[in-house]
């Protein structure tokens, strides 16, 4: 007659439970696998592209800030230009002076010129001109939205000034008139520089508000419950060594019996 041993608690019953817990804690997520929490995992795939999308845009928006300021960089120079050509057009416009003088006053007004369309010309961000209107918008994309930024033409053409000089009085009261011009036109486009930098800061600080709330809701649903894990694997593992246990003493039984038989 056969004699079966009988094990009522099996030790790889609770292996599975036991890799489970233990990968949840190697990797600090609790869903490791889409069966571990198909609806959990569905929210955090979604959550992660919210995440994912918004970093990039705020990397987009913060480029464009630097670019911002990088034109209006640029623009204080053109600005120290035009105030020097105003004190210029000024001075050549005293009677006092004879010609000769207002040659001279005359050569440093159009360097200036010169100068202008230089930082006009050069100024560029990545390799994208700025304020030679060569690129008179620019897209900064933020996610599902998008930004626009506007760049002026502050070249001597654009400011339309570049016929002035101040050889003499008369040229001299057209080029103040001009140089007046030009001036409000480039204080409105440094004025468009800010408020646009303002509106990208202001992104910025939205998308940086919703990712920090994004990650919160997904590290609730997906980060590991440390305390609860290892209690948890603390608890397989007294099942487990309590099966093996078992298991012994049925194996230990069994050969006691085969002995009194063979006996």
């Amino acid at each position: 007659m056969a004699i079966t041993g009988y094990s009522p608690i099996s030790s790889s019953l609770y292996n599975p439970n036991i890799d489970s817990v233990a990968q949840a804690l190697t990797s600090g997520q609790r869903i490791n696998q889409s069966a571990d929490d198909a609806a959990g995992q569905a929210i955090v795939t979604s959550l992660s592209t919210q995440i994912n999308t918004q970093d990039m845009a705020t990397r987009n928006a913060n480029d464009g800030i630097s670019l911002l300021q990088t034109a209006d960089g640029a623009s204080e120079s053109i600005n120290a230009s035009l105030q020097r050509m105003n004190e210029l057009a000024v001075q050549a416009s005293n009677g006092t002076l004879n010609a000769s003088q207002r040659n001279i006053l005359n050569l440093e007004f159009q360097q200036n010129l010169q100068g202008i369309n230089q930082v006009a010309e050069n100024s560029n961000f990545n390799n994208q001109n700025l304020l030679n209107d060569e690129n008179s918008s620019l897209n900064i994309a933020l996610g599902d939205s998008a930004s626009q930024i506007n760049l002026p033409n502050l070249t001597t053409d654009g400011l339309a000034i570049s016929s002035l000089d101040i050889s003499n009085p008369a040229n001299a009261a057209t080029a103040l008139s001009g140089l007046s011009s030009a001036i409000e036109q480039l204080s409105t486009s440094r004025s468009e520089f800010g408020a646009q930098q303002n509106g990208l800061s202001s992104a910025v600080d939205n998308m940086q508000n919703q990712n920090i709330n994004a990650y919160a809701a997904r590290s609730q649903i997906n980060d590991t419950n440390i305390a609860r894990s290892l209690t948890e694997q603390v608890r397989l593992n007294v099942l487990q060594d309590s099966a093996i246990a078992m298991q012994a003493q049925g194996n230990q039984s069994r050969a006691s019996v085969l002995q009194l038989l063979n006996s």
